[in-house]
């Protein structure tokens, strides 16, 4: 013998509401998941600068200071970073949030190595040698604050 729920009188109208409308839920709860599922990059360009995926990977574990370079050009224009053992990175793509690096200032950050593109070609035209570096896309990019210890 199969035995009867009561539902109170007050909620009679929604139970019936919510038991007619159940399976929109369901449809409503599966596209909602469909949907984050195939959220991600607009296109290929986008994927590809994303180090594979539509995320950027936050990896500030590297530390170097901001310097001028003569005729330097990137996407800081002529400042790159110089890690303590004089190794110059030249920054090719920011995928971060910091517009501007201050010469002088200590930043932490995160890069993957890139190939350098034509992006740069007509804005810069200098005779000096750029001394060599790493041409890198910046995953993650952080000032050092100092504590004043």
């Amino acid at each position: 013998m199969k035995k009867m729920r009561l539902t109170p009188a007050v909620l009679q109208d929604t139970a019936a509401i919510v038991k007619a409308n159940l399976s929109g839920w369901y449809i409503l709860l599966a596209l909602l998941l469909f949907s984050i599922f195939m959220s991600g990059c607009d296109n290929k360009e986008e994927e590809l600068e994303t180090m594979g995926g539509c995320f950027p990977v936050q990896d500030c574990i590297f530390e170097a200071t901001a310097v001028k370079v003569t005729c330097g050009y990137g996407a800081f224009e002529d400042t790159w970073l110089q890690v303590n053992d004089t190794t110059y990175i030249q920054p090719w793509v920011n995928a971060t949030a910091v517009q501007h690096l201050m010469v002088g200032q200590k930043y932490r950050f995160g890069y993957m190595e890139v190939q350098k593109d034509g992006r740069y070609n007509d804005l810069y035209i200098c005779q000096a040698a750029l001394p060599k570096a790493k041409i890198v896309k910046l995953t993650c990019l952080q000032q050092v604050v100092n504590s004043g210890i």
